[in-house]
């Protein structure tokens, strides 16, 4: 028997779930690379906190299948409206951030801004790898990304849909492949870094694709779809990326710890989806928080020079205060940009719709 994820409607409150904690674990990660905050036993593994940008990049191709896997994008009115919903669930905010951060925070010259302009306003800024750091790409750099994916997808939703169960499984191990053993190839020969490299974050938003395509069957599906699997999962995480830092294996190479992160990750979506709980179903708390996650990743653009500012205004020293506040002070943030430029501009987007 094949499970019909169709009929899954209580799949969005885990993901919702899983989103949400990849956006606090980034915001963690930071917190420990800018404040060096200590966070116990826990400390190695936040400090490889960057690995849930993967789980980021696939669960946006799993839940982009699942929301169109039973609709034509290859018709013009279809197309359009697909890009004009992602047009307008990124843009806005990107621009609204990137504008306050070259205002108030930038160091770059006039000049130089307008020379970055056309290429920021196209997302095209990922492709130059050495422009991670420059300006608020550090905290931007994962649209350029999105966008590239976004608009690759109707092509990869119509490719995946003549894919045969057998081709599907094939292309997840290449692109797995390819994701294990590029990072070998930049430790090795120190090349630019592959971690704002849209192609290989396009492979992760393509495995997430794949991954929701393909039938579980009934049985994998029960052992899957339960709590105590998703504490295994967590666990196996957890303790693989903490034994490798402890001992030492390729630390701050994030893209190379794929090779525990990627089947991990894929399991707990499919886990998170398939998972029934009405107390997160009902979760009015949790539905907000992950409408509001993109506005989260993004606010954490201008945490670092904040906390900067009042750790030492205010001469916070306190371990857990200064997470306590970095925490609160990006919820903060990303409420009003969710509040301010995210609902005004999807109401837009109803109307021209």
């Amino acid at each position: 028997m094949i499970i019909d994820k169709s009929k899954m409607q209580h799949r969005a409150a885990g993901l919702d779930l899983f989103r949400v904690v990849a956006a606090v674990m980034v915001l963690l990660f930071h917190c420990n690379i800018h404040h060096d905050n200590s966070f116990g036993l826990l400390t190695g593994f936040v400090s490889m906190g960057a690995v849930f940008m993967t789980a980021f990049f696939m669960l946006s191709g799993y839940v982009l299948f699942l929301t169109y896997k039973d609709k034509s994008l290859v018709q013009a009115p279809a197309l359009k409206n697909f890009y004009l919903k992602r047009v307008f669930g990124i843009f806005p905010l990107y621009l609204v951030v990137a504008v306050l951060y070259v205002v108030t925070l930038g160091e770059e010259s006039v000049f130089q801004n307008l020379v970055l302009l056309p290429i920021e306003l196209l997302g095209l800024q990922s492709v130059f790898s050495t422009l991670f750091p420059v300006s608020h790409n550090g905290g931007t750099w994962f649209i350029s990304c999105l966008l590239f994916a976004y608009l690759a997808f109707p092509l990869m939703q119509e490719i995946v849909k003549q894919m045969t169960t057998r081709t599907k499984w094939m292309s997840l191990a290449i692109c797995s492949a390819i994701l294990f053993w590029s990072p070998l190839v930049v430790h090795t020969f120190k090349t630019d870094s592959i971690y704002s490299n849209p192609f290989f974050r396009g492979l992760e938003f393509f495995i997430g694709v794949l991954l929701c395509s393909l039938p579980i069957r009934d049985g994998i599906a029960k052992i899957l779809a339960t709590w105590k699997a998703l504490l295994v999962e967590v666990l196996l995480l957890v303790a693989g990326v903490s034994i490798a830092v402890r001992l030492n294996i390729f630390v701050g190479n994030y893209m190379l710890y794929d090779w525990i992160v990627i089947p991990l990750f894929a399991c707990m979506i499919l886990t998170l989806a398939s998972l029934k709980s009405p107390r997160l179903q009902n979760s009015k708390v949790l539905r907000y928080a992950s409408a509001a996650s993109y506005a989260f990743f993004l606010a954490q653009t201008f945490n670092t020079e904040i906390e900067n500012w009042l750790f030492a205004a205010c001469d916070i020293q306190n371990n857990v205060l200064q997470i306590v506040m970095s925490v609160a002070l990006c919820a903060v943030m990303a409420i009003a940009l969710h509040e301010l430029v995210e609902k005004p501009c999807a109401k837009v987007l109803k109307k021209k719709l």
